[in-house]
Formats: C-alpha cells, sequence, structure tokens
C-alpha cells in the first residue's frame, strides 16, 4: 500500500510532518456449528498498515484485532444493511471525522519519538458479500464500476473503461425521487454511512480476494473447462489416473479420488493450491502438440501460483 498512488497523494493534503495511519478493516459472517448449534457470528477487525506485512500474517503477533460483533439478523429481514451500517458506523466513528489540519493527534511511537498521526480508513478485506454490503450495491453488480449485470467480460458490446463509482454522484442522489436512477446504477437507496469517511472512496477499498476470487472462483472455473476439454481428447480417463498417483512427497498432496467425482463444497483453498502445483505436470504428456489450448490453459496459472506460494 505505501508504494501506491493513494498513499502518496493522502500525505500530500496533511501538513507537514504528518504521518497517515492506514486502517484495514476486515468482515466475514461465520457459521459456527461446533457446540453451539446453527448460530452466526459476524466479527469485525482491523489492523493498522504500517505494521509489516509478515507481522499482519502471523497469528502469534495477533496484530489484527476484534473491535465489535456485528448483530445477526433473522433470515428474509429487510433491514440487514441498516443495522451493519449502523453499527459499523458506531464502531468507526472515530474515524469519520478526522481533524486533518491539527496538530493536536500526538502518538508515543517505539522508537521513543512522537509523530502527528492521522488514522484514516484505506482498505477493506472481506469476500463478494461483504463488499456488497460495504459498498451498497446490488447483488450481483460491481462495487468497482457501472458495468450493467450480466454483461459478460469479452461480449462484444462490452466497453473495457466503464465509468468508475462515484460517491459523491450518489451521495447527491439519495432523495425518493432518484431511485430508479440509482437501481439502475446499482446501487441500494440508503445512506451509506461510509461514504462520510475522509479522503477516501468507499468504492476503492475492495482489496483482492485471493480464496474466493482466485482459488475457488477463477481455477475452480478453469478445472471445470479443462475436465470437458479432456473429454472431447478422450483423455479423461488418463488424467484421472495420473490425478490420483501422485506421489507421496514435501509440498505435494495426494488426490484418492477423481477431481469431478468430489463434491463442490470439498473443495477449499487448501485443496487447490495443493492440486495447481501438480497439475501442468499431470496434464503435459496428454497433449502432443506444442500450441494446444489445454495445456496452456493448465500451465500459465500453475507457473503464477507456485510463484504466490
Amino acid at each position: 500500500m505505501n508504494t501506491g498512488d493513494w498513499w502518496w497523494d493522502t500525505e500530500d493534503q496533511h501538513p507537514a510532518g504528518a504521518m497517515i495511519v492506514p486502517v484495514i478493516c476486515a468482515s466475514d459472517k461465520t457459521h459456527l456449528p461446533d457446540f453451539s448449534g446453527d448460530h452466526l457470528a459476524w466479527p469485525l477487525y482491523h489492523v493498522i498498515r504500517n505494521n509489516p506485512k509478515y507481522i499482519r500474517r502471523t497469528h502469534t503477533k495477533q496484530a489484527w484485532i476484534v473491535v465489535g460483533l456485528i448483530p445477526c439478523t433473522l433470515k428474509g429481514a429487510k433491514n440487514t444493511d441498516k443495522v451493519w451500517h449502523f453499527v459499523v458506523g458506531t464502531v468507526l466513528s472515530a474515524l469519520r471525522n478526522p481533524d486533518i489540519t491539527g496538530t493536536d493527534l500526538k502518538w508515543d511511537c517505539a522508537d521513543g519519538f512522537q509523530r502527528r498521526c492521522y488514522p484514516l480508513l484505506a482498505a477493506w478485506v472481506g469476500d463478494y458479500q461483504e463488499q456488497v454490503m460495504v459498498a451498497q450495491v446490488l447483488y450481483s453488480s460491481c462495487p468497482l464500476c457501472e458495468i450493467p449485470k450480466g454483461v459478460p467480460i469479452g461480449h462484444s458490446t462490452f466497453q473495457p473503461h466503464h465509468n468508475p463509482r462515484d460517491q459523491n454522484v450518489y451521495f447527491e442522489l439519495l432523495d425518493e425521487t432518484n431511485i430508479n436512477v440509482l437501481h439502475t446504477l446499482g446501487v441500494h437507496p440508503i445512506c451509506n454511512r461510509l461514504l462520510q469517511y475522509p479522503l477516501r472512496n468507499v468504492y476503492c477499498v475492495w482489496q483482492p480476494d485471493e480464496l474466493h476470487q482466485v482459488l475457488l472462483g477463477l481455477l475452480k472455473d478453469l478445472l471445470h473447462w479443462l475436465l470437458k476439454y479432456l473429454k472431447v481428447r478422450n483423455v479423461k480417463d488418463q488424467f484421472d489416473n495420473r490425478f490420483t498417483s501422485v506421489p507421496q512427497y514435501s509440498g505435494l498432496q495426494g488426490f484418492s479420488k477423481p477431481f469431478d467425482s468430489m463434491k463442490s463444497g470439498s473443495w477449499q483453498g487448501k485443496q487447490i493450491r495443493g492440486m495447481i502445483r501438480t497439475l501442468a505436470v499431470n496434464c503435459a504428456p496428454l497433449f502432443d502438440c506444442s500450441q494446444d489450448a489445454g495445456k496452456t490453459a493448465a500451465e500459465t496459472p500453475s507457473d503464477e501460483i507456485v510463484e504466490m506460494y
């Protein structure tokens, strides 16, 4: 984040010598089946970006702090959005009106010096359902731009640069006479409390979700396409044999059943990561052409995921 434009542009809007403290929030509605029946919990976490990445991602460091529990309304309740924003707005109220021109925010730092620090809401980590709640857009709408619902990427009518969402425009349209206009833009006609936070566009706080977007999203869809391709080539049985015959080795995960014979819900991020490490090796001998589309489709994501881990 410190190498991006937002941090530097925000620093320029503060007095000389000031240091911003980007606050990263995260929320996730979670089922609690063990020892609690069919109950739900909706924790709200936050962490400051000034901590190094290796500290934030180490559980024993306890960098992420639970700052509140969002109430879980009954299924089908119509006021879930309003309750969510009221609670989150109350918990994060201290970040709503910082005095960015004042000199009273002096914090004692670890090196013994005092610095003028200004905490600001910087990012929100969560799956798509959480981002829909944060941005208050209609489900299946894009939280970032105004691309129409149901328009697939790559379609002949798809425009590569749709208008990015502008929170100032939506805030002015919060009127009963503009309800249809907001629905057309894919936005709920309710007051989004996160629009009141300074120096931050609520439609730009969405951070990439590796688990749901990459592992359980893009790669899982790619695997289903690859299996259909293997069936057309009549090599699906050979792939299944190789898939279930991976030897035991450090860093490799073995599977006793073929990919398409397991329930969809049993494939989680850990299993996808383990499978992608050997996908190219399992597929490559089945294709005899260097330009084979299936071979390319299997190699490209495998190389990228292996580099990530």
